[in-house]
């Protein structure tokens, strides 16, 4: 599960970089780089991805799929956490 993936990176090397330096978060910067150290031959497998983002096989994987599904729009695609809302907290002041 750890070798190399087959996938066409349609971005080039230069538009990678671009993206990757005009992320507003980290997780998505991180996304990107995969695909940047991917096309760029910086690592050729999934593991040595995962052990330079400090991030697990299957994260990889699954950013990986996002592309594959629907390109660089799906894969940076802000996602909603499921389940119940944040409570609000509200600020007592006392008089």
């Amino acid at each position: 599960m750890s070798g190399r993936p087959s996938i066409e990176i349609r971005e080039s090397i230069e538009i990678l970089k671009d993206l990757m330096k005009s992320q507003k978060t980290v997780l998505n910067q991180n996304k990107v780089q995969t695909l940047y150290l991917l096309k760029s031959q910086q690592a050729l497998t999934v593991r040595k991805v995962s052990q330079l983002l400090n991030k697990g096989e299957t994260t990889i994987h699954r950013w990986l799929k996002m592309y594959r599904d629907g390109g660089m729009e799906n894969l940076l695609k802000e996602r909603k956490s499921p389940g119940r809302p944040k409570k609000k907290m509200k600020i007592i002041q006392k008089t």
